[in-house]
């Protein structure tokens, strides 16, 4: 057996076939078919160098199964080529079943049942339809709380009704604000844990950016059913006009069904920013939500100009027209609907980053109607957050940040010279300031299904509990599977 495994070593290869994370799993909405039938998408993590087959099984009338090979696509394809520096990424996988499969269905790596795992989508929300919905980045190791209340109360004052925000891990105090809101049917809460280890690869480390744009597609199927207008965004970034001063309630929702009316074809609209100066809220004294306001919005005096070109950053859809949505970008559009480039000078975000002390090629900017709009409208929302408004909150910190700047700046530095030692995302980094925050985090672990020769992976007992030292999330266990192999 070893002379044997001696001669091999000279022409064996691993062969380990697909690994797919489950994220979500989704009813097709009739609305988006422009054929009869019943379909369902799977969302899931996998190595974007490899293709991964899926096939559906589904009962029909006669009690027979209907197997169908899904539709799988990589999020990104034709933005982004595959390669071995962020190697894993999003697919979705549209499966045909048949129209009896109400509730749930099979899938395989095989066209073989016995190798088949049963799935349940996640049921449609009961909402009323909105007009516009935000689609928030993943929260991790998140305690700008101020920041957060901005942003929330921002997008509400400018149209949206509804705001979705996934978290890993962020401080007490910004956790129990977005639970607030979400009592107050504002904001849903969704749960973004980190992913499993394999055997050979952490997934953790080789998707770009902690998996912003995993996220965002998730978001995106979730709120589909009852959407029209989707915003992705960071919390730190708004769409404003291009005057500030001129600002009035619902002014986004009223921007972006002009732009929709002026471009019919598109079926998303991508946005430069503008960096803008920042002075963040005074920090002195003991802090709460009931002494809390946007006074601080009045110091900055400046944006970025126009005048210096900037690479689009976000990305508005229609929800009925898109599948996925890159981080700067959109991904897979539907029915022959395109990606529309708006222009700044007709309309841009604002980015009010932590960093922002002072802006290159500033042109003058006034927000205090926007402060004044946004204290009006603080201080009849603070008054329902009933015994929370009057706790003293955590001093916001960004010192924890530094070294992921740092980090972030110098794989960007790499760039340049053709060759990249790792992944941009923060995962790949070490921040060199351990301490112990007030924060909690989202945890879970993984059950694996040996499906042929390839495997799937779900998150089960999915919990908020007290984070890792630097408000880090834990990296989840494998407690179940069907196979002696681990994934």
């Amino acid at each position: 057996m070893w002379a044997m495994k001696n001669i091999g070593d000279t022409f064996l290869r691993k062969d380990i076939n697909t690994r797919q994370i489950i994220l979500g799993s989704f009813w097709r909405d009739e609305r988006e078919q422009n054929v009869d039938g019943r379909f369902a998408v799977i969302h899931f993590l996998g190595d974007g160098r490899i293709e991964h087959p899926l096939y559906c099984f589904s009962i029909q009338a006669n009690n027979r199964y209907l197997i169908t090979r899904a539709t799988v696509q990589r999020i990104h394809r034709g933005k982004r080529a595959s390669s071995d520096i962020c190697s894993w990424a999003g697919h979705i996988a549209e499966c045909d079943l048949d129209v009896h499969a109400m509730k749930e269905f099979k899938i395989s790596t095989t066209p073989n049942v016995e190798d088949a795992m049963l799935v349940t989508p996640e049921a449609p929300l009961r909402e009323a339809r909105h007009d516009m919905v935000v689609c928030m980045a993943p929260m991790y190791i998140y305690t700008d709380w101020e920041i957060l209340v901005t942003g929330i109360e921002l997008w509400l004052a400018m149209g949206a009704t509804k705001i979705v925000v996934p978290i890993q891990s962020a401080s007490s105090a910004t956790y129990r604000i977005l639970q607030e809101y979400e009592r107050k049917g504002i904001v849903i809460i969704r749960h973004w844990p980190k992913w499993p280890i394999m055997s050979d690869t952490n997934p953790n480390g080789l998707v770009l950016s902690r998996g912003i744009e995993e996220s965002h597609v998730n978001c995106l199927f979730f709120v589909k059913p009852w959407s029209d207008i989707v915003v992705f965004s960071d919390i730190d970034d708004f769409l404003l006009p291009l005057d500030p001063s001129t600002v009035s309630p619902g002014d986004n929702l009223q921007i972006l069904r002009n732009l929709f009316a002026e471009h019919p074809q598109a079926g998303s609209l991508l946005f430069e920013h503008r960096d803008v100066q920042f002075v963040p809220p005074n920090r002195q004294g003991d802090q709460s939500l009931a002494n809390f306001n946007f006074e601080f919005l009045r110091n900055s005096k400046n944006k970025m100009n126009c005048n210096v070109w900037r690479m689009k950053t976000r990305v508005v859809v229609n929800a009925s027209r898109v599948d996925s949505v890159n981080m700067h970008e959109t991904g897979i559009h539907r029915f022959g609907y395109v990606q529309t480039r708006i222009p700044c000078r007709q309309a841009h975000f604002y980015h009010l980053r932590h960093s922002h002390n002072t802006v290159p090629s500033p042109t003058p900017i006034n927000m205090s109607p926007l402060a004044d709009m946004l204290n009006k409208q603080w201080q009849n929302r603070v008054e329902s957050f009933t015994s929370l408004k009057n706790e003293i909150l955590n001093k916001t910190n960004t010192e924890y940040l530094e070294d992921f700047d740092r980090c972030m700046g110098a794989i960007n530095d790499e760039h340049w010279t053709m060759k990249v030692s790792r992944c941009l995302t923060p995962h790949v980094c070490f921040s060199r300031l351990r301490r112990d925050v007030d924060c909690v985090a989202v945890a879970s672990e993984y059950e694996f299904y040996r499906s042929g020769k390839g495997y799937f992976m779900n998150p089960i007992n999915i919990r908020v509990q007290k984070s890792e030292v630097n408000c880090e999330s834990p990296v989840p266990p494998f407690t179940s599977g069907n196979h002696y192999f681990a994934p």
